[in-house]
């Protein structure tokens, strides 16, 4: 069984099997802004159970087309999937167990200050490159120290709090295999009537608003699963990656082909915290602070012009109108 450990504690070194480079650690500023993982809230969680209308890719196993949908793609490129894990001994073994089904060239498993089993879960798994932070440096920090290490032609990034069939996860590989640069989840059908959304969901609306993306709706990079091409990380660079809305912005305004592929419910299966419950909790501020520094860098390099009306935008007004009124 082949294991590569890698501790990242102050400088220290990396290993990949017999290879070695460094990994710094990141300076306490910025991994005072990173602490915490962004997660996806719902004022009231009006979605219960999972009640709310799915779009494929979540299809009943008993159909025909579910039994399809099953049948898991073949891919072209080379696979790197990329877990960030805080303490998640219940689902990571079961989540790598998914991974393994899509046949990836390497899972890089960042363990994020992890005070449980994790690590030893993820020995368990020979085609595991282990990240080990002995302190807490943030799911997003965490997505792009995977991202640097990465070889693959596609990237999947997952949290590992959430249990994701692989069925599910091959629409984003496949996507991005067939040219799409940035897979994102839909969360649209998931969503309640616009009273009801909290400050982060409305946020990412107006982000992709402000980047002319009405087609997106509240579709994000903050939220898992999502996948990039090789040509996308290097269009934007991996340390963009700590900054999810900012990246998203980047890979609009540098025209790369960003879309929403499929709908995964992680709202249902988002695991609860401390910091993450309640209205104006540390991670709704921290994820809100992100997308107003995504938004300061549209405007920075977008003529201000490029909110001015238009038929489309009027058009989308309609649309925004008809979903705050939707009962």
């Amino acid at each position: 069984m082949m294991v590569a450990l890698l501790q990242v504690s102050g400088s220290s070194t990396v290993r990949r099997g017999t290879a070695t480079r460094s990994v710094k650690k990141r300076s306490a500023s910025s991994q005072a802004k990173t602490t915490l993982a962004p997660r996806q809230r719902v004022a009231n969680r009006s979605v219960k159970g999972g009640s709310a209308t799915v779009r494929s890719p979540i299809l009943s196993r008993q159909s025909k087309v579910g039994r399809e949908a099953l049948k898991l793609p073949s891919l072209r490129g080379t696979l790197s999937v990329i877990i960030s894990a805080r303490n998640e001994e219940q689902t990571l073994g079961r989540l790598l167990q998914q991974v393994s089904r899509l046949e990836p060239t390497e899972i890089i498993v960042v363990l994020n200050g992890c005070s449980d089993s994790s690590f030893p879960i993820s020995r368990q798994h020979r085609q595991a490159v282990i990240v080990h932070c002995p302190e807490s440096v943030g799911h997003d920090v965490g997505r792009a120290i995977g991202a640097k290490l990465s070889r693959g032609d596609i990237l999947l990034f997952l949290d590992g709090d959430m249990v994701i069939p692989a069925s599910q996860l091959g629409f984003f590989t496949a996507a991005v295999d067939g040219g799409i640069d940035v897979a994102l989840n839909d969360l649209d059908p998931l969503m309640p009537s616009f009273g009801l959304c909290d400050d982060v969901t409305r946020s990412k609306l107006f982000l992709n608003y402000a980047l002319g993306r009405y087609d997106l709706g509240v579709s994000s990079m903050t939220a898992v699963p999502h996948a990039l091409s090789r040509r996308a990380l290097e269009t934007i660079g991996y340390r963009e990656l700590i900054v999810p809305p900012k990246a998203q912005a980047l890979s609009v305004l540098k025209k790369l082909r960003v879309e929403k592929v499929g709908t995964v419910n992680v709202i249902k299966h988002n695991r609860l915290r401390q910091a993450n419950i309640g209205a104006g909790n540390a991670v709704e501020k921290l994820i809100i602070g992100d997308h107003a520094e995504a938004l300061l860098e549209v405007l920075s390099r977008q003529d201000v012009g490029g909110l001015r009306n238009s038929e489309m935008q009027r058009e989308y007004r309609r649309q925004v109108a008809a979903w705050r009124n939707r009962i």
